[in-house]
């Protein structure tokens, strides 16, 4: 059967049906935008369309994306106003063609007939609403290499499904802000990467993208998913994500105390907190967010502070809600173990201080 759509035709996948990627951008690097879209164009055996949503980017960046919807004519580009991310995300839902939608950041990458495999899953599961696959965390040489083999990459047959029954469900949501789901080679990421989710679905429960906040926005996006769709997981790489060190999470932010603490709280509310399950994810969370903190504003080197702003923030975030926390016996109690020594460091006063030492993100260090 051919399908004609847009003056152009091709044969349809193995569902008939297809698939929306909304990738938003706004500038960045253009060799990262081409490499994204490039993953997607190289995809078998599935029928798709690429939507640039253009937040705002400056005439330059923005011409790179219109030629390349003029070398491909699957690429559409969508100019907007600078809104946000979330903003654009939910614009281009609202205009994508697609039966199935997928995200995909400008400087991540898609793996190799994730498409397909995808679309297998929802055509054998008609009950599902969505399946969320796995992501694979690569630095700048891991993915060059790995886009250097693309084609040698071979689909697989989907031997694993979990779903997401209520009892599962209950640890999805830990898994969603605390310690994530993994498996061999890979894990489910926490935002927008390797979900695959029916157009109709999203649109009939009202799942946009929460646009007042500028941080954690994917997480709550997930939170409220989990509530009202049919989901299942794919334990299988669809999804490679960057570690950019320019990306939004390491860059300047003089707000950053602002971006983190107003979605924090919404979070907050929409969890149990009664619950050891959903506290103990809360601690990785919070622990994560503190860090975000640190790298955004705090401790970075960008950051010049009027005489006393710098001791007046480190009161807040050792005295104040929802840092106190840290502080509590009850964090101390569920935390994991990393978590429960970061949480010692900082009753002492002591963990910012680490943090800071050479400038080096801890993890990278092997400490804690």
């Amino acid at each position: 059967m051919i399908w004609k759509r847009i003056g152009f035709s091709m044969q349809r996948g193995i569902s008939d049906k297809l698939i929306s990627v909304i990738l938003p951008f706004r500038n960045g690097d253009p060799v990262f935008l081409r490499r994204a879209v490039d993953s997607v164009l190289r995809q078998k055996e599935a029928d798709f369309e690429v939507l640039l949503a253009d937040d705002g980017s400056e005439a330059e960046f923005g011409e790179i994306a219109d030629k390349l919807a003029q070398e491909e004519e699957r690429i559409r580009v969508i100019h907007m106003e600078p809104t946000g991310v979330s903003a654009a995300r939910n614009r281009a839902m609202q205009e994508a063609e697609g039966d199935v939608i997928t995200f995909l950041d400008s400087d991540d990458a898609v793996a190799p007939y994730c498409f397909a495999e995808a679309l297998q899953v929802l055509t054998e599961h008609p009950e599902l609403d969505g399946i969320w696959g796995g992501t694979c965390f690569l630095n700048p040489d891991d993915m060059e290499k790995l886009l250097q083999d693309f084609n040698g990459i071979l689909k697989r047959d989907i031997s694993e499904l979990i779903l997401l029954d209520p009892e599962r469900l209950h640890q999805t949501r830990a898994e969603c802000i605390g310690e994530p789901y993994r498996f061999q080679g890979g894990y489910i990421n926490r935002g927008i990467a390797a979900r695959f989710l029916r157009k109709k679905a999203l649109l009939e429960n009202n799942l946009l993208f929460p646009e007042e906040f500028r941080m954690y926005e994917d997480t709550i996006w997930n939170l409220e998913m989990m509530e009202r769709l049919a989901l299942g997981y794919v334990p299988k790489v669809w999804y490679y994500y960057l570690d950019n060190v320019k990306s939004v999470s390491n860059t300047f932010h003089r707000d950053g105390l602002e971006r983190i603490e107003q979605p924090l709280v919404h979070i907050q509310n929409m969890l149990d907190l009664t619950d050891p399950v959903e506290y103990e994810a809360y601690t990785r969370f919070l622990m994560d967010s503190l860090r975000y903190v640190y790298r955004s504003l705090y401790g970075h080197p960008e950051w010049r502070p009027d005489p006393g702003e710098k001791q007046k923030l480190k009161r807040h975030l050792y005295t104040e809600a929802p840092w106190n926390e840290i502080g509590s016996r009850r964090f101390r109690a569920r935390a994991a173990g990393r978590d429960r020594r970061k949480a010692m460091l900082y009753s002492m006063r002591l963990l910012l201080a680490c943090w800071g030492a050479g400038r080096q993100p801890v993890k990278e260090r092997g400490s804690l």
